[in-house]
C-alpha cells in the first residue's frame, strides 16, 4: 500500500505539472517550431552534455580512494545519472557508489561520502554562477524575485563555506556532534553512519594536495561549462538570440525544478524554464514550450542513451541492477 501511494502521488504530481506547463499552448505550432530546429547545433548541444559525464567521472576518480580505473568508474557514474534521470528522488546518487563497490575494491560508504562531496561542489558552483549573473544583470532585471534570489543564494553560499571550514579545522568537534546524532539511529545503522561521515570528511584532505585540488577544480569548471553551454547551444539551434550568461540563470533556477520528486524533474524543470523564458526573455507561450522541450531532451537523452549502451554491453537486466544496489540502498 505504501508503494502504491508513493507511485500514485508521484504520477499525479508529474501529470499536474506537465499539464500546467502545456496550458494554453498550441501543440501544432510547438511541433512546427521543433521541426525548424537546426540539427547541427542541436547535435553540438547533445555532444556537450555527453562530455559532462566524462569530466564528472574524472573528478570522481580523483575524489575516490585508490583512484579506480576509468571504465568501471564511468560505468557506475553513467548508470547512476541515468537512473536519476528516469527515476524520482535522485535514486542514482545511491546507485552510483553501489555499482562502483561491486566492480572495484572501493567500499560503499567511502564512495557514498564522495558523492556528498560532489554534490557540495556542484551546489557551490551553481550558486556562484547564479550570484554572478544576478550581480551582472542587477540593473537590467529589477524584479524583486531576482534580487531576493541573489541575496538568498549568496547567503547560502556563505553558510556552506562556513560549514566546510568547520569540517576542515574543527573535524573532531563536528565528528562528535555527528556521533551524537548517530545515537538516535538504530544500532545497525550507526557504524555506516560514522563511516559515511569519515569518508566525506576525508575528501576535504584533498586541500592538502594542490595538484589533486587543481584537478578537481578544473573538472568541476569543465563539467559546468558543458552543463551551462548546452542551454546556449540549444537556444542557437532554436534560432533564439540570447546572451551566453542566460545559461547561468537557467541553470540556477531550473535546478529547483529538478529537485521536485518527479522522474527526471519532468514538469517542475519544464515549468520553471518556461517561466524564465517568458518572464525575462519575452518568449511567447509556444516558443517557451518548444525550447524547454529541447532543453529537457538535451539534458536527458545523452545520459540515457550512453547508460543504455553500457547497460546492454554489460549484459545486465533490471533485476540484476536492483540486486546490485538493493543491499546498499537498505
Amino acid at each position: 500500500m505504501k508503494r502504491i501511494l508513493q507511485v500514485s502521488s508521484i504520477t499525479f504530481l508529474t501529470i499536474f505539472l506537465v499539464g500546467f506547463f502545456l496550458w494554453k499552448s498550441n501543440l501544432h505550432d510547438v511541433w512546427h517550431l521543433l521541426l525548424a530546429t537546426d540539427p547541427f547545433w542541436l547535435a553540438v548541444a547533445f555532444l556537450v552534455n555527453g562530455c559532462a559525464l566524462v569530466f564528472r567521472t574524472l573528478r570522481w576518480r580523483i575524489l575516490l580512494p585508490q583512484h579506480p580505473r576509468f571504465y568501471p568508474t564511468f560505468f557506475a557514474n553513467t548508470l547512476g545519472y541515468m537512473l536519476s534521470t528516469i527515476l524520482p528522488i535522485r535514486a542514482g546518487d545511491v546507485a552510483r557508489p553501489a555499482l562502483l563497490a561491486h566492480r572495484t575494491s572501493i567500499r560503499f560508504p567511502d564512495a557514498l561520502g564522495t558523492v556528498l562531496t560532489e554534490r557540495v561542489l556542484d551546489l557551490i558552483t551553481i550558486l556562484c554562477l547564479f550570484v554572478f549573473f544576478c550581480l551582472r544583470r542587477w540593473n537590467e532585471f529589477r524584479q524583486p524575485a531576482v534580487h531576493a534570489g541573489a541575496i538568498g543564494a549568496a547567503s547560502l553560499l556563505v553558510l556552506i563555506l562556513i560549514l566546510i571550514v568547520a569540517f576542515y579545522f574543527f573535524r573532531g568537534g563536528v565528528r562528535r556532534l555527528h556521533e551524537f546524532l548517530g545515537r538516535l539511529l538504530p544500532v545497525r545503522f550507526r557504524d555506516a553512519w560514522m563511516r559515511f561521515f569519515d569518508a566525506f570528511a576525508g575528501t576535504l584532505s584533498i586541500a592538502e594536495r594542490p595538484r589533486a585540488l587543481a584537478g578537481i577544480i578544473a573538472c568541476t569548471a569543465l563539467t559546468w561549462l558543458c552543463l551551462t553551454s548546452q542551454f546556449w547551444f540549444t537556444l542557437i539551434a532554436a534560432h533564439r538570440q540570447v546572451s551566453f550568461d542566460s545559461s547561468f540563470f537557467l541553470t540556477g533556477t531550473t535546478t529547483i525544478g529538478i529537485a521536485i520528486p518527479t522522474p527526471g524533474g519532468i514538469g517542475g524543470f519544464d515549468k520553471i524554464s518556461q517561466y524564465i523564458l517568458k518572464t525575462f526573455y519575452h518568449f511567447d507561450i509556444d516558443g517557451s514550450v518548444a525550447v524547454t522541450v529541447l532543453f529537457h531532451a538535451v539534458g536527458t537523452l545523452p545520459v540515457i542513451a550512453i547508460g543504455l549502451v553500457l547497460f546492454v554491453g554489460e549484459g545486465l537486466n533490471w533485476r540484476d541492477l536492483r540486486k546490485e544496489t538493493h543491499a546498499e540502498e537498505t
